[in-house]
């Protein structure tokens, strides 16, 4: 009896993380193909070569493309979610990841970094730095691509 309740047990194991795994396919697979989409959106006519898509969702949802033009400058693409928009700026019109983390380090008590993304918010390219503070709260630090200007700031708590 004991021996069919482990194989029972193994088997009910099996299935729940193959049916997580396709949950968690299923659910993906639709911003894949939309990444997938802004990708061919920007190829040819605004990058000619991509090689970073990512999405971002802060007030409106974009798709945020890095590439190279045809005249191989480093370039930044926001693309919105419905490709009725897009921005493009140069790299190198813009600040860095590291500049921007260093103004996030220098404005508040930062523990950790845990990510720095790019987005698009209120008409403007943007850094979202998301950060642990020294008190462990979770922050959220929003700055101009163009000159690191302060946007806004949200800090959580973690506890």
């Amino acid at each position: 009896m004991k021996k069919w309740i482990i194989i029972v047990f193994f088997f009910m194991m099996i299935s729940l993380t193959g049916a997580g795994v396709y949950a968690y396919q299923t659910i993906r697979e639709p911003l894949l193909h939309n990444l997938e989409q802004a990708e061919h959106y920007v190829k040819g006519h605004l990058l000619k070569t991509v090689y970073d898509v990512s999405y971002y969702h802060g007030t409106e949802a974009f798709y945020v493309l890095n590439g190279l033009t045809e005249e191989e400058e480093d370039t930044v693409v926001w693309v919105s979610e419905d490709f009725s928009f897009h921005h493009t700026e140069k790299t190198s019109d813009g600040i860095s990841k590291e500049d921007a983390i260093a103004i996030v380090r220098k404005e508040d008590s930062v523990k950790r970094i845990q990510s720095v993304k790019l987005g698009y918010e209120r008409g403007l390219p943007i850094y979202e730095v998301t950060y642990l503070n020294k008190d462990n709260r979770k922050g959220y630090y929003y700055l101009t691509f163009d000159d690191g200007t302060f946007m806004k700031r949200y800090v959580l708590r973690t506890d």
